[in-house]
């Protein structure tokens, strides 16, 4: 890999890092606009750290077929710092907006979602009440 392919790959690293810092950037403002609890949140912030490595990953190996070399790192993290110290406050309301946007979706949709279960939930308790309140062979009244 010569120089000028090398200075290439670091560019492109860097780009990747700005769009990873707006990715995680977008993020926090959609969990700032669910306020949900501490146990769903670990298991979304995993979900996110393994989408954007995948995502660096696949990215990585198309800019340089997946080498790592320490110039990779430091793009990726120089491209990150230049979004959250350059970028990130000109950005900040309207990805402020799309995340209060994101999250009233993700409810609405939460609640499309929940309504069948309440649904099974409801008849299956009054199934259950129905087996306790009446005996199911009526010489056992005697």
């Amino acid at each position: 890999m010569g120089p000028l392919a090398q200075i290439e790959a670091f560019v492109l690293t860097s780009i990747l890092g700005i769009v990873a810092g707006l990715i995680f950037d977008v993020y926090q403002a959609v969990i700032r606009g669910i306020r949900i609890k501490r146990c769903p949140q670990y298991f979304l912030d995993v979900s996110v750290w393994i989408f954007m490595i995948l995502i660096i990953g696949l990215a990585l190996l198309l800019i340089n077929q997946a080498e790592i070399r320490a110039y990779v790192f430091i793009a990726l993290l120089a491209g990150a710092i230049f979004y959250f110290r350059c970028v990130s406050g000109f950005i900040r309301q309207p990805i402020d907006l799309f995340g209060k946007a994101a999250a009233r979706s993700l409810r609405w949709l939460w609640r499309l979602l929940k309504k069948p279960f309440q649904y099974i939930k409801t008849w299956l308790t009054m199934q259950f009440r129905q087996r306790i309140a009446t005996p199911e062979d009526p010489e056992d009244i005697d």
